[in-house]
């Protein structure tokens, strides 16, 4: 706006100072360098406001990139997180399929003292097959590694049962 007062106020010196005497054309002439000086000004003092403009939406530009670059760093850590509690939890149930995998424990089914036949230790008594024994289990030809607490191996030699 001030641009267009400016140009207007030289137009008018120039009208204005043409067929006069020499005073008018100094006078005019004076204005006009006024009114020149003034548009330089007025043209310098909006190229300052074009580059600050320039300067704030360049600004503006580099704080949208920072404030992008961390939302795509923080997406990032997050997909990372979530990958590692998803090998965790399949690590996890590996590691619960393993377990019920695994054969339990089978309880001491054949005595610990007796080998070459199972011997059933909760039994309350064992007797050699074709013996007097009164049983209730029997047995055949055993070899005793441990106390013979079914006093299976009369004569204490390590076997039991034995054929004569």
């Amino acid at each position: 706006m001030r641009v267009l007062a400016v140009v207007a106020v030289l137009c008018l010196a120039l009208v204005a100072g043409v067929g006069c005497g020499s005073d008018s054309d100094a006078e005019a002439e004076q204005e006009a360098r006024e009114a020149r000086a003034e548009l330089r000004e007025e043209r310098q003092r909006e190229l300052e406001r074009t580059e600050a403009r320039k300067r704030r939406k360049a600004e503006q530009r580099k704080d949208r990139e920072r404030a992008e670059q961390q939302r795509a760093q923080e997406e990032q850590r997050e997909r990372e997180r979530q990958e590692e509690r998803r090998q965790e939890e399949a690590e996890e149930r590996e590691r619960r399929e393993e377990e019920e995998a695994k054969p339990e424990p089978e309880m001491a089914s054949c005595h610990p003292s007796y080998e070459g036949a199972c011997l059933d230790p909760s039994a309350s008594d064992y007797d050699c097959e074709g013996g007097s024994g009164d049983g209730p289990s029997y047995t055949g030809p055993v070899t005793v590694v441990g106390p013979d607490e079914y006093g299976l191996d009369s004569d204490g030699d390590g076997s039991a049962c034995e054929s004569s």
